[in-house]
């Protein structure tokens, strides 16, 4: 099995950042739902951040306590140079959800296509821990992945599709649905791709 890690260090080392499908020039609805959501002094995470230009854009909004947490260290360096005028507003975790550990809580935790790449139910059931764990209380879980209708891969890894009752059956009576919305997120390379974001609020 291909280690994690150097996977996606692969990825972002042989493929223009710009053009890995999931890039976006402005974060779209997750941009949106976080400014709705929460408090600009408010901890928040973002799982997989990749070199999205989301936390720019919220620094951009006055957010200062932002978490990022990404597998590839290139992808992660690339963000800090990037962003090194806003470091004291940032926290950066090389890791694996999977393994993360933290002296810190979140008010949201955001993960755009992050989730649906673990297909074991082992894996689901360790993030759903850690989700819970660093969560606080009323916190908010900003989801975004592949719906029925959208990939069944990407990056050369199967993923997992989810719609609204799919989701909410694996999370359980722990999180309230707030809402939902399909986005078609277009491709760098022309086609389009369907996501399903859903936003919960942890109850328990």
């Amino acid at each position: 099995m291909t280690n994690v890690f150097s996977h996606w260090d692969k990825v972002y080392n042989t493929k223009n950042h710009a053009k890995v499908s999931w890039h976006q020039n402005h974060s779209t609805t997750s941009l949106d739902w976080i400014l709705d959501s929460i408090q600009k002094d408010d901890a928040m995470i973002d799982i997989g951040c990749g070199v999205s230009i989301l936390a720019d854009n919220l620094l951009a909004k006055g957010f200062n306590n932002i978490s990022l947490l990404e597998l590839s260290t290139i992808a992660l360096e690339t963000l800090k140079h990037r962003l090194k005028k806003s470091a004291d507003k940032l926290t950066l975790y090389n890791e694996n959800i999977l393994d993360f550990e933290s002296d810190s809580t979140f008010k949201l935790w955001h993960d755009r296509a992050v989730f649906h790449f673990l297909t074991d139910p082992k894996d689901q059931q360790t993030y759903l821990q850690k989700l819970d764990q660093y969560l606080q209380k009323d916190g908010l879980f900003l989801l975004a992945t592949f719906s029925p209708d959208g990939p069944k891969e990407c990056s050369k890894l199967n993923i997992v599709q989810y719609d609204q009752t799919k989701i909410c059956n694996l999370l359980g009576d722990k999180f309230s649905l707030i809402k939902t919305l399909n986005e078609k997120h277009p491709h760098p390379n022309g086609s389009i791709q369907s996501f399903n974001y859903f936003l919960f609020q942890k109850t328990k």
